[in-house]
């Protein structure tokens, strides 16, 4: 199994231009004279950026996309109002194939709201995409609590991975073999159904007791909308995508929907991340049942101080002023601790998983 390290040495070893590998390769040397005990692990790429849009006309859908990938440009402040980010945009990225990680937020989100920890990733060696799920954003949440709430996000990621390999710019350097999906809230909940999870309803009627009243899904309105999705099942077929080979769960929704049952052709390796003071999906509820279903199918970590908003790049100003108690739930030194918890785990389990799945890295690897 590679350390972070390791993977990140022999990918950029093989991805830079020979130029700026000779100059990597003498930093690292030099360093490892002078600083005997330090691994030979090479500087991070740098971020470019597109924003994507795809229409599917037949659907009357479009997906607004922002990609991070890794470049040689200098990045500098870009303007997306209300938020600014750091990257170099369309710049030309590093030659060689890099790993797809597509990121699916939580209903309260859109596709800018990780954009610290898209752009990291970024610098890690992975081509990372968010898409702003339509139908189940921050600006439109018509179809919350349904069943299409969860089927859309499926198929939204589904097209990505269809579209992004056609991309001129970014389709020669995607490695269409190592595609991993992160999903927060509800697109967590998706990522277990695209690892082939079938919902089955079994422990929605037992949930609202243990919950309480006061629970996100208790409510009389909420309850006839969780009723709704559970008419659907059995599903006919799971909504899995063979093509993504790493999931990473945070703060999954929706735990009522499945059962021990749910998880019995799950093979996906899978990182299920929870936090402590997430009011709208507890994790006692949530995360620590399904990782009980999972039972030693996946890793796990626990942010005991953290919760939704406090995974989330640092709002705006005028965001923060309109949603406070999600832009402000922790200070500013709390969520750069937080997120690097975080990003160390992300960086460890998607490079153990992806790495693995790239006969070509491992060989590479084995002779280093």
């Amino acid at each position: 199994m590679q350390t972070q390290a390791n993977y990140r040495r022999t990918a950029s070893l093989s991805l830079c231009p020979n130029g700026m590998r000779a100059v990597l390769v003498l930093v690292a040397l030099f360093s490892a004279l002078f600083w005997p005990g330090r691994s030979l692990a090479l500087d991070d790429f740098k971020t470019g950026f597109l924003t994507l849009g795809f229409s599917f006309p037949g659907e009357q859908l479009r997906l607004d996309v922002n990609v991070w990938y890794p470049s040689l440009r200098n990045p500098r402040e870009l303007n997306y109002a209300p938020y600014t980010i750091l990257a170099a945009r369309e710049a030309k990225p590093c030659d060689g194939r890099f790993p797809l990680l597509i990121v699916s937020h939580p209903s309260p989100g859109t596709r800018f709201s990780y954009h610290d920890t898209c752009a990291w990733l970024a610098t890690q060696g992975y081509v990372v995409a968010a898409p702003t799920h339509t139908y189940d954003c921050m600006d439109n949440m018509q179809q919350l609590f349904t069943w299409q709430q969860l089927q859309s996000r499926a198929r939204d990621i589904s097209r990505l991975i269809d579209e992004l390999p056609k991309h001129k710019l970014l389709g020669p350097v995607l490695d269409n073999q190592r595609i991993g999906l992160l999903g927060f809230g509800a697109g967590g909940t998706t990522a277990l159904l695209l690892g082939g999870a079938m919902p089955d309803c079994i422990s929605w009627p037992d949930y609202c007791p243990k919950a309480g009243k006061k629970d996100l899904y208790c409510n009389p309105w909420s309850r006839e909308k969780v009723n709704a999705i559970c008419r659907e099942f059995p599903l006919k077929k799971p909504l899995k995508d063979p093509r993504i080979k790493a999931l990473a769960v945070v703060s999954p929704g929706f735990g009522m929907l499945f059962s021990p049952h749910s998880f019995q052709h799950f093979s996906t390796p899978l990182l299920m991340l929870s936090t402590g003071k997430d009011n709208l999906n507890d994790h006692r509820l949530h995360a620590d049942v399904l990782t009980g279903y999972l039972l030693a199918k996946s890793r796990t970590l626990f942010i005991d101080e953290a919760d939704m908003g406090a995974l989330m790049a640092p709002c705006p100003d005028s965001l923060a002023n309109e949603l406070s108690e999600l832009c402000r739930s922790v200070s500013p030194k709390e969520r750069q601790l937080i997120h690097k918890r975080m990003q160390e785990a992300l960086a460890s389990f998607f490079a153990d998983e992806l790495s693995r799945a790239d006969p070509q890295t491992e060989k590479t690897s084995e002779h280093n």
